[in-house]
């Protein structure tokens, strides 16, 4: 069974998230990916672990060849350029006006192929004040407001996820899909551009609505009040959360569960602006009495009352949930050279074209002859370019 996107071509420019994981995204929808990187070193992820093929570098990559090409030369830059005029889409995540002086920006690579849809990411966007500043994950998420609704202003913390990076590849891949769409329907290429700020100043649309409205600016603690989220530990420690949003059935149900039936009736607790203005004194008086008890027995008896509550569970624990088996995660997938390993499938399911991991992360350059020699080169010329460091 094709993919949805089979017989896409797609060349990547790109390294660390955001470029990459839109384009493993397309990827496992069944489009052709050529990864170019850097001889020798390769992405910079593939050195955070053992053997050039880190882990983190793999939960990006897999669906993709590589291609080692120094875009530093003019030959390298040749080279891409020629990928570049026979494939559909071209994703790259340099600095502003970098491709450009490499002689690969979207006016040149357009008049080589003018239906080419052409999606840069940055930091910051190609013009304002910080285009030139350096962008990675915690800045995109610090600068867009996004980090002062995840973490407290009194004890700061970053978070343990790339949060911006991958929300910037999604509305990234977004792009290139509607663009893809656009030139199917009118023949007429475009340039897609995306920037962890623009992207995660969007991304909290539903904060920034709400302080438009009211002149509050909001935090981290506004929103688990006003959608009734709630953290608490069991006797062992064990953390859980609960969800009550607004309707009074999961609330009644809650009350039931830890002993408060009474609390239905207490005008304080049985309206949501009460429960609102409330939200410090329920977390005192619940938070003891979940201290009384264990947590699976906790969720079982919340779960029956049909109230929104959850183990908040470490990874070692999501890959043995019941529900996260069925979707087939962890998927198992074999590189010939570099062994098994277990990767995270996709987020979707689609009932006649299915995403799909048939191709393991590839190897540095593993793919440079194949590539090569389908635009042209021969045995000769491919040597002639891997003694001059081209490849």
């Amino acid at each position: 069974m094709s993919g949805a996107l089979s017989g896409i071509k797609i060349v990547e420019a790109a390294s660390y998230v955001t470029g990459p994981f839109a384009s493993q995204l397309l990827a496992d929808m069944g489009a052709e990916v050529i990864k170019i990187e850097e001889p020798k070193k390769g992405d910079p992820f593939r050195g955070w672990g053992e053997r050039n093929y880190a882990a983190t570098f793999c939960s990006l990559n897999r669906n993709k060849k590589s291609v080692s090409l120094d875009l530093r030369t003019d030959e390298g830059c040749k080279i891409a350029l020629k990928l570049a005029g026979g494939a559909d889409a071209l994703i790259e995540n340099f600095r502003p006006g970098v491709m450009e002086k490499r002689g690969l920006g979207y006016e040149r690579v357009k008049a080589v192929n003018p239906k080419i849809v052409y999606c840069s990411i940055s930091g910051f966007g190609p013009k304002g004040p910080y285009r030139d500043m350096p962008g990675y994950d915690t800045v995109g998420q610090a600068r867009s407001g996004l980090l002062s609704l995840l973490t407290d202003p009194g004890k700061p913390q970053g978070m343990g996820v790339s949060f911006s990076d991958h929300l910037t590849g999604m509305y990234a891949c977004y792009g290139v899909l509607a663009a893809l769409m656009h030139r199917m329907l009118t023949g007429e290429g475009q340039h897609v551009e995306t920037s962890l700020l623009r992207a995660s100043v969007s991304f909290v649309s539903e904060n920034a609505a709400r302080y438009f409205e009211t002149g509050h600016v909001p935090r981290r603690k506004h929103r688990t009040t006003t959608a009734g989220v709630f953290a608490f530990e069991d006797q062992d420690g064990l953390p859980f959360v609960l969800h009550m949003s607004s309707p009074d059935k999961f609330w009644n149900g809650l009350f039931e569960v830890v002993g408060k039936p009474e609390w239905s009736a207490d005008p304080r607790l049985n309206n949501r602006k009460g429960r609102i203005a409330n939200y410090d004194v329920l977390v005192a008086e619940l938070q003891p009495i979940f201290r009384q008890g264990r947590r699976d027995d906790w969720l079982r008896r919340l779960l029956e009352k049909d109230v929104p509550a959850a183990p908040i569970n470490t990874l070692d624990e999501v890959f043995t949930d019941p529900q996260v088996k069925t979707y087939g995660f962890p998927i198992e997938v074999e590189h010939p050279k570099m062994g098994k390993m277990k990767l995270v499938g996709n987020a979707v399911d689609m009932s006649r074209t299915p995403p799909r991991i048939e191709r393991p992360p590839p190897m540095l350059g593993e793919h440079t002859e194949e590539i090569l020699a389908s635009l042209g080169y021969d045995g000769r010329a491919i040597s002639a370019l891997r003694d001059k460091g081209v490849i």
